[in-house]
This record gives structure tokens, sequence and C-alpha cells, in this order.
């Protein structure tokens, strides 16, 4: 049997693509022409949203869901839903929304407010009721001096009318006295409609208002044509938040005027785990100070564990048991990941559900050759540290170390980019996630709408006007490709980095984002993995032992802590027991000092703080790289895959300007070498021996001891004595196809040079500009490529009438046959992007690249004997 590799190559694979297609209750003409589109692009499912249909879970749905049930059976595709009228999920379709709805299930908060009293003064009464808000019921209260500390005073709740709590009164004693004042409501300003989730109930509803219609009117095609339900963007909600200075957002707990989630489960748990004296600890929720950090910490991992038990895991325990998968993602830019607002508080535990992790990148969110800083888009500003460094290896830890999970993760990618987005950025995003091990794709998104929509796009068909949409389905299959050797095996990743979610909540806590990004750019792969791995043995299987710490199998030789002022007990504990058995551990910047979740100290004082720049030539110097190069490469990606007993290195350079040129070797000097492997313009697989070139945008599979087994040679020496350098330079004639058109080309024009088309011949234009020339060769030459140089951004080239493949991102270079002396003819299609000629919301913030062929173009070959 070939090698598995060979089958993939030979075009046997499996899919991991899933696009949105948007419903808006289109003509069924309509579905059926992007159904075949789709199917035609090389990809097998696909994920039906609502946005919105006016129909959604009543007779025009499921009428919509039947017929494109028949066309996808036709088609050879599966479906997964969007499980919600609209996103972000949690709406319920309107359950919860309006009048007659039981207030038990709608969703509430914990507020709080302060009352200063200056006493003494006998029989001080406190009005308890709200005007302002009718949902507001009174919870509890505490009394402080003016020093904050608790006083032991009366205090009487006394019952209106209804009898319901009205009036607190008490006996002020001398001087200043602080009354904290705990009350829920139903009224937030933000989405009050939503579920609550820390509430099985009110989560509940979700499943009551769309998962059971669903299996009602379509049981019979769960887990055939139906593989699952796709959850989007759920949250806690209890505000919108704002975005801070440091582009994070402001929803994080201490803050003086946050809303908490809050459900009669949370404040059981909550009563449980603070004791008797619990309502004076809960002011320790609004500050920062370090004697609140054990409440704070407690109510984070309180309302964490709801969200997970009450949300995420009851939705995929139902969609298990009716034999679909849920799969999704959570909010985790502006460090949502962590907090609560829009975020789920722990990535974690908001993904626990799910038969596969999932992250998304959107609003440009990835920028090729930008990783650190802000970056503007026409609402703010990313940290694009997180982003490149952090997001997609959240959801790939959460992949490895959930053992339902399979090692499965899904990006949903490209969407809400803009018009300037294209196949080449695609493809660039599509390797920045897979070599960071995600391996199920969400592409977003397929727009019926009449174009053009300005709903976020680029749309990838968009009623045929995309121009590049025919080399879609190229980078399509590449995605398959890649996904299908990365899946089924599992990566090398020696290091784990301690998630600090937990640590955050407690007080100062350097971000994961901080030290990801030391180790990346220095070629050492890594996991996060969360402080519940050290205390929950229901769901992880810890073991340390011989320099090796293991969770869930998942082997590391390294476990680096980001700085922070608190650490669990649990944590701790583990490690203490790491250093014992060997294993390299290191916290970047700070020790830390204190316990989060016990009184009295942390008990590190075997462990001295590394300075962060430092960390990573720790871990160097450890034997712990995926490859050693022989220069700094911070711009080189590697991952190391085995499957089926083959071994894969996927190779990746990010920056979008800088060739890298260097050898790269395994680690502990073992030589790197084996069959380089193109999977995405379908070239023959060369032999490799350590010497890596990778041009811009490049990235290259490189199959560990293969080479000489299956007889490759190394390509053309193109360095050799009889090498041939032949600078094509025109003269060129161009003609412009506009996008949307019939596919006529309009008069050729004569360009003096190359240049940006769109500055000069073809201003305000979209579409494929065709270029001809010839050139004239004195002798037979073999082993000829051209190179295109500089181009934006597919290109098609064509040579006395044969087509040689499209390049959908550099290196834009084409092998031909020998070619023998005398004139050849050349033809060269380049398709732009649209936003050259169709604007939208994100070209606020983002440049437009320049259009056509800037070169240089020269042809490389090799003289035969005469």
């Amino acid at each position: 049997m070939a090698a598995y590799f060979e089958q993939v190559l030979g075009g046997t694979y499996d899919n991991h693509v899933l696009p949105f297609l948007w419903l808006k209750g289109e003509a069924h003409e309509t579905i059926t022409e992007y159904l075949e589109q789709i199917a035609g692009a090389d990809i097998r499912e696909v994920c039906l949203e609502s946005r919105t249909h006016p129909d959604f879970c009543r007779d025009g749905w499921w009428s919509d869901l039947r017929f494109i049930i028949g066309e996808c059976k036709r088609l050879g595709l599966k479906i997964w839903l969007l499980d919600d009228a609209h996103f972000p999920t949690g709406y319920a379709n309107g359950a919860l929304a309006g009048d007659g709805v039981d207030p038990a299930l709608k969703k509430t908060v914990l507020k709080h407010r302060t009352i200063t009293v200056v006493g003494p003064q006998p029989s001080t009464t406190i009005k308890l009721g709200n005007l302002m808000d009718p949902t507001e019921r009174f919870v509890g209260v505490a009394a402080f001096d003016a020093a904050g500390a608790p006083l032991d005073l009366a205090l009487a709740v006394e019952q209106g009318d209804d009898g319901t709590p009205a009036r607190l009164r008490f006996d002020a004693p001398t001087g200043v006295t602080t009354i904290e004042l705990y009350a829920t409501s139903q009224k937030t300003g933000f989405r009050d409609e939503y579920i609550n989730m820390v509430d099985a109930a009110s989560c509940h509803a979700l499943i009551d208002a769309v998962y059971e219609p669903t299996f009602e009117h379509l049981s019979d095609e769960f887990g055939k044509t139906i593989l699952g339900f796709f959850t989007d963007e759920p949250g806690f909600m209890n505000e919108k938040g704002t975005t801070l200075d440091d582009a994070s957002t402001s929803s994080f707990i201490g803050r003086g005027d946050l809303a908490l989630p809050w459900s009669d489960e949370l404040a059981r748990r909550l009563h449980d785990a603070l004791g008797e004296n619990w309502l004076a600890k809960l002011h320790g929720l609004w500050t920062r100070e370090a004697n609140g950090a054990q409440v704070r910490h407690a109510y984070m991992d309180l309302a964490t564990q709801l969200y997970r038990a009450c949300f995420d895991e009851q939705i995929g325990d139902w969609c298990r048991a009716h034999g679909v998968m849920h799969i999704g993602h959570v909010i985790e830019d502006k460090s949502c990941h962590t907090r609560l607002g829009q975020g789920a508080g722990h990535y974690f535990r908001a993904v626990a559900g799910q038969d596969m992790a999932g992250v998304d990148v959107v609003i440009n969110q990835l920028a090729p050759g930008i990783d650190r800083g802000r970056y503007s888009y026409f609402h703010g500003a990313w940290n694009m540290e997180f982003f490149t460094y952090a997001l997609a290896k959240l959801g790939s830890s959460a992949a490895r170390l959930d053992p339902k999970k399979q090692g499965r993760c899904m990006a949903e990618v490209f969407g809400a980019f803009g018009w300037h987005e294209g196949l080449r950025e695609m493809k660039w995003i599509a390797d920045h996630m897979l070599v960071r091990g995600i391996n199920w794709f969400t592409p977003h998104a397929f727009s019926m709408a009449p174009f053009p929509d300005w709903d976020c796009p680029p749309h990838f068909y968009a009623h045929g006007n995309n121009p590049q949409w025919p080399h879609f389905g190229q980078l399509m299959r590449y995605m398959n490709r890649m996904s299908s050797l990365l899946s089924g095996g599992c990566a090398a990743h020696p290091v784990a980095i301690l998630y600090h979610a937990d640590a955050e909540w407690a007080g100062d806590a350097m971000p994961i984002e901080r030290v990801a990004a030391e180790l990346t750019r220095a070629q050492i792969d890594f996991d996060f993995v969360p402080a519940e791995a050290f205390e929950d043995e229901g769901r992880y299987e810890v073991s340390i032992a011989d320099g090796m710490l293991a969770v869930n199998g998942c082997r590391y030789q390294a476990f680096v802590m980001p700085g922070a002022s608190f650490i669990g007990a649990a944590t701790a504990e583990e490690v203490r027991r790491m250093m014992a058995a060997g294993v390299t551990v290191l916290a970047a910047d700070e020790v830390p000092g204190a316990l989060y979740d016990a009184d009295g100290a942390a008990d590190l004082d075997g462990l001295t703080a590394t300075p962060l720049a430092d960390v990573a030539d720790a871990l160097a110097d450890a034997g712990l790289q995926t490859v050693v190069t022989d220069r700094p490469q911070p711009w080189l990606r590697a991952l190391r895959y085995k499957r089926a007993g083959e071994t894969y290195v996927m190779l990746v350079n990010e920056h979008p300007r800088e060739s890298i040129c260097c050898t790269v070797a395994l680690a502990r000097g073992e030589r790197l070498c084996g069959t380089r492997l193109d999977l995405l313009n379908g070239t023959e697989p060369v032999a490799f021996d350590g010497a890596l070139e990778l041009a811009p945008f490049e990235s290259c599979v490189v199959v560990l001891g293969t080479g000489d087994e299956v007889g490759l040679d190394d390509g053309a020496n193109t360095n050799a004595d009889d090498a041939v350098c032949l600078s094509i330079d025109g003269p060129w004639t161009v003609a412009l196809s506009p996008a949307g058109s019939d596919g006529t080309f309009g008069e050729p024009q004569k360009l003096e040079r190359l240049c940006d088309l769109t500055a000069e011949q073809f201003p305000g234009t979209c579409g494929t500009f065709r270029y001809r020339t010839s050139f004239e060769l004195a002798d037979n030459l073999a082993h000829t490529v051209i190179d295109l140089g500089d181009v934006y951004e597919v290109a098609t080239l064509t040579l006395d009438g044969q087509t040689l493949g499209t390049r959908i991102c550099p290196p834009y270079r084409f092998a031909t046959s020998t070619l023998v002396a005398g004139v050849h003819e050349l033809t060269i299609d380049v398709i732009n992007t649209l936003d050259h000629a169709i604007p939208d919301i994100f070209a606020l913030t983002e440049p437009i690249a320049p259009s056509g062929i800037l070169g240089p173009v020269v042809l490389r070959g090799q003289n035969l004997p005469k």
C-alpha cells in the first residue's frame, strides 16, 4: 500500500472544510446554483446560517431545509446547522423575548451599590426598591467601617405589603459606615432577551426552541446528511463592555461597576465556597485589591464551571445523544476568553462540550508581517500579539487535551476582512492555522444576497462577480489535503504553558501570548494547559515522572508559567513535583508568591524568575526546538506531526516580503531530510536535505526519511556553469476582462514597462488582466522555470498554448519542459482583488495593493549540449 502522503497526493483525502452559506429565504434556483458552485470547489460539507431567514424554525425554514437536503444528497454534500435565528448564539429564536416569559429563565445579573452613613445615627433606614429597575430583587447586605473592615451590625430587613424586602433598618455606629447592597437584575441594557449561561433551565430554552424542533422535522437525516450544529460566539452577555487602551475588554472581574452573571445555583455554590460570612466577602468582586483575590477567583471559577455545564456540555450531550456533533467557537479576542461580558471567562471550559475545539479570526485580526502592537480596524484596534501567537494555539491545545475532540480543531476564517482579501492572503491565513494545529475550517462566507452585499465581505462566489472564484477550489483542495495529513495523529509539542485565566482573575498576570510569541519565533512548539488540569481528576489524567509531565496523554518536557502574583494550591504542588522529577520549569519574569484559592504563600522557593526574553533560549538549550536553524529565523514556523508511521514537518514563511534561506536540522543535531511536498500547486515531490528556501507566503511539508527511498532528485541546479537566466522584458500588451463580465477581453494596450495597472492604465478596475509577449532562445534549455517576480495576485501562465498552472500566492514560478531554440509565446492572466472597484467599510484602515505583474519576469534553465 502506498504511503499515506502519497495517497493524499494522489487525490485520496478527507473533507475538512465547511463554509457558511447564508440563508435569507432565497429562491430555490439560487440555492441550487450556490450548492453546485460549492461542490465544484472541492468542498463536501456546508454550514447553513440564518442571516436572517424570515421563517426560521417555521414552515418556510423546514421547506427550504428539505429542499437543500435533497440537493446536497445529489451533490454529495453534508450539512451543519448554525443553531440560532441569528448570531451570536443565545437568542434562542426569541424564546425569552417579550412579555409572558418565566422570570426564572431570563438572563440575570448581580449588582451592588453602596450607601455611606455618618453616625452615630439610630434607626437608619434604606429603601431597597429601585424605581429605575422593576426587575431588581434584593439578595443581601453587608456593612463596613471607614477602613473597609466588616461590621457586625444588626441589619433588619423589613418586608413590604407584597411580602418582598422593602427596607433595611439598622443603628449606625459612630464614624463612617458603608453599606453594600446586593441585588439581582434582569435589566442589563445588552441582549436582555438572551439565555442565562449559568442556569441550566434557561440554557435548555435554546434546545427547546431550535434543537428539538430541528430533530422533530429532520430526525431522519441526523447523523446522515446532517452532521451537527454550529454554535457561534455565545458568551455571558452580562454587558457589552468597552475596549481599554491595551485593546482588551473592560469586562474583567474586579471592575467597580460590573454587573455579574448570576443564578440561584451560582449563589448556592458561592455561599458554600465562601462560608457563612459570604456576603461580607462579596465586595471583593468589585475591587482588584489583593485581599479580594480568593473571592474573585472563587466566583469566576464557579461561573465558568456553570457555563460549561449549563450551556456547552448540555448542548453537546444533547447532540451526541441524537447522533450528531456539536462544534463552534466563542469570542476569544480582546481577552474575552478569560473575562465576562461577551466572553465566556475560560476558553477550555467554554468549549468543553464540543466535539471539536474552535476559534475564529475576523476583521483583519491577522495581518501578514504585523505580529506585535495595536492594529487599527474601522471600530478600534486589535492586539496583534494575541492573534498571531495565542489564538490558534488555544484551539489546538483544547483539541489535544480533551479526548472527545480527537485532535480536531475548527477555525472560522476569512470573514469580514473586506474585498482586499484575496486568495493570496487566504492561503497565508490557512497556513497560519495549519502550522499551529488547526485541521478543520469554516470559510466565511457564501452570501446569496444581491451583489455587492455589504455584510462582512469578501464573499467567495458573489453571483460570479468575484473574479478569483474560479481558483477558489485550488485553495480548498490544499486545505483539505493539508488537514488530512495533519489529522488522526499526534503533534510534537514539548512545552506546556500555563493558561493564565485563573491567575488573572485573582491579580496581575502576564497574558499567555507574551510567552507564546517568544517560543514561536524560536520554533519551539507548545500547548496551553489550564490550571484545572491539576485540580479536576475526573477530566484530566496527570502524571509526572522521569523528566516528563503528561496530561491526558500529551507529554511535555517543560512547563512555563507566565509571570503572575497568584497561583492555585494544586498547581503549586504539581510544580514542586515537576521540579523534583526533572521537568524543566520556568517562571517568566515573576514567580507567584501567593495562592488564589487558599491562605498562605505559594512556597515555590526553589524556583527563580527567568526574564521573558531568556525563556526561549533556555528551552532551546534543553533541545526543545522543532527545528534548529543555522541563524535566527523569527518568521519561520514549524510543526512536527506523526501519523500512521510517517512523520511530517510543516515549514511556513509568515513574512509577506522577506524570503527565508537557511539550513534546518532537528533538535539534538539530527538531520532533517526526506521528501519535500508542494500540496498547493501539485508540483512533483523533491528530495530535501535540510537546505531550506521559502519565498514570502510559501510553505512546504517535509516527509522525514523518505527522499532516498523513493529515488527523488533535488531539482535543477540553477547555479551550474551551464545555467541560463534570461530577463523577459517585453514588449508587453495587456487587456482587461472586467469582474462580472462574460469573460470577453477589451482592446489590448501596449505597456512600456511592468507597473501597477490600476495606478496607470486601468484605474478603479477589477478583473482579469491578460498579458502577452514573446521571447527568443538562442539554444535549447532544460529544467526551465519562469519566475514572474512580484504579482498581485492570482496568475495563470500559458506558454506556447499550453497552460502551466495557476499560482495564488508567491512564489510565482512555473516549471516547463525542455524549451527548444526559437521564439516562444507567453500569456499570463492576472486577477486582482475587488477592493479596486467595490468599496467597503474595511477599506478605512486597509491599504489597497497594486494590480498586475510588477516583475521582474525571468526565465532560468540549463543549456543542453549541442
